[in-house]
C-alpha cells in the first residue's frame, strides 16, 4: 500500500491525523508506516522532515516503492489513529 503524500497538496501542512499501518523494530528505533503523511522524505539533496507521531520522536523519513517510512525512537500501536506534527 502506498502512502498518501499530503505534502503534495499542501507543502505548508505541519499537523495532521493518520492511521498507523505498521510499526516494526529497526536498528536502534522503529520504522513506522502511516496511511498518509505530511512528512517529506529525504531525497534529491533535501533533508527529511522531523517531528512527532503521537509522542514518538521522528528523526528520519525515507520513501521506498511509494511507501514512506518514518524512523522513530519508540513504537506506536498499529491500527491507532494518531496526531502527527512536523517541527
Amino acid at each position: 500500500m502506498q502512502t498518501e503524500k499530503l505534502y503534495e497538496a499542501n507543502s505548508y501542512l505541519s499537523e495532521f491525523e493518520a492511521t498507523v499501518i505498521e510499526c516494526m523494530p529497526f536498528k536502534e528505533g522503529f520504522k513506522i508506516v502511516l496511511d498518509k503523511t505530511a512528512f517529506f522524505p529525504e531525497g534529491g539533496g533535501q533533508a527529511a522532515d522531523t517531528g512527532f507521531i503521537a509522542d514518538a520522536k521522528v528523526f528520519d523519513v525515507k520513501i521506498e516503492n511509494g511507501v514512506i517510512y518514518h524512523f522513530a525512537e519508540k513504537c506506536v500501536q498499529v491500527g491507532s489513529k494518531v496526531n502527527a506534527r512536523i517541527d
